[in-house]
């Protein structure tokens, strides 16, 4: 049955953290890709693929908030969809070489089954019928085209697959407007969001210390590392202190939308400075520039977290200076990602973490200030 207000507030369960350690090994797959192929061609490709990833935690995340009753069944489909997002982990390596059945068969099944939760869920849910109906028909469509791109043409696959994920990341918006009251917790929402951002950030952590050790301990290679674990330590201290939730206060769904589908740059933004983050360690250790291809991947993910958490900064409170403070860094991150790859790898990193640590910093002290007034 429905999860109403009446429920009180609820917190993330154990099944859902599982559910998100499953995604580690997709977001695994995706940086891995990118750090293979550090081109536009390879950027593209990962930014193109980290759109279904990121949606498929969205529907299942926000399809708990409002409907996980913990029986047997809603637990068991909970571990096929995790089997799902294993198994599109694996295929996420062919799809530059045209092998994509391993990962749209599973994409497909998952949002198959994420219809078929909400046709569920609609037998018990009388007054939300409607929007679990357009829910499950949205999904459903979206599951048929992710199929349909089998049988296409190689030339017609992404635009079927941008068709899909257009029908799917569109749904929710039309579903908002047949539903007469909340099905959501927007504290329960602010914590999955906050989870997955840890998820990403400990995927970038994993991936620079296994590089650094692979490195041999190389000088150039662990400076270059701690000023990328800086990175991180900045995007986590902005994220969990300065982020609000507070546009998921119900009545206004246009402030939901922005800051749900906001996170999207943010948690491809960290996953993407995770794999320059890498690059820049390898090619610290020997002795190489970053390279404009390793520069703009490191930076660009930068560049996107800010504009994102910038963009949640001026839908929930308007331009203030901390709006003014964030799009000035991404700015400047720009600035250094367009003078190229000529700097030395640790230089290049560490010009970037002194742009975001100035960034976090003025956030920090402005709060401080704030308090103590």
């Amino acid at each position: 049955m429905l999860r109403g207000a009446h429920d009180g507030e609820r917190h993330a369960t154990w099944l859902e953290v599982f559910f998100d350690l499953c995604f580690v090994a997709a977001v695994a797959a995706l940086t891995q890709e990118l750090r293979a192929h550090p081109s536009v061609e390879g950027l593209l490709r990962f930014a193109g693929l980290f759109v279904p990833v990121w949606w498929a935690w969205t529907g299942y995340s926000w399809y708990a908030t409002g409907f996980d009753n913990d029986d047997d069944v809603y637990r068991s489909a909970m571990l096929a969809a995790m089997l799902a997002v294993i198994a599109l982990s694996v295929g996420i390596g062919g799809v530059a070489s045209g092998r994509i059945a391993g990962f749209v068969l599973p994409y497909a099944f998952m949002q198959g089954l994420l219809a078929l939760l909400f046709l569920r869920s609609r037998r018990h849910a009388r007054h939300e019928r409607a929007f679990t109906t357009v829910y499950a028909l949205g999904d459903a469509l979206g599951a048929a085209l992710w199929l349909a791109s089998l049988w296409v043409p190689p030339a017609l696959r992404v635009p079927t697959w941008t068709a899909a994920m257009l029908v799917l990341m569109t749904t929710p918006m039309v579903a908002a407007r047949a539903m007469p009251i909340e099905t959501f917790d927007a504290s329960h929402i602010a914590e999955r969001y906050g989870q997955f951002t840890l998820i990403v950030l400990g995927e970038s952590i994993v991936a620079v210390a296994a590089g650094t050790a692979a490195t041999g301990w190389n000088a150039g290679a662990l400076v270059t590392a701690a000023m990328g674990f800086g990175l991180a330590a900045c995007v986590w201290w902005v994220y969990f202190e300065f982020v609000e939730a507070s546009a998921l206060a119900r009545g206004n769904l246009v402030r939901a939308f922005v800051w749900g589908y906001g996170h999207l740059l943010i948690f491809a933004g960290i996953a993407a400075a995770a794999a320059g983050v890498l690059l820049a360690v390898m090619a610290a250790a020997g002795g190489r520039a970053i390279g404009a291809a390793a520069g703009a991947i490191l930076a660009g993910g930068m560049i996107a977290e800010l504009a994102a958490i910038a963009l949640i900064r001026l839908t929930v409170r308007g331009g203030d200076a901390s709006v003014a403070a964030r799009v000035a860094a991404a700015l400047a991150a720009a600035l250094l990602a367009g003078l190229g790859g000529g700097f030395e790898a640790p230089a290049f990193v560490g010009l970037l973490f002194a742009i975001v640590a100035a960034e976090a910093l003025f956030e920090i002290v402005r709060a401080r200030r704030s308090a103590v007034a």
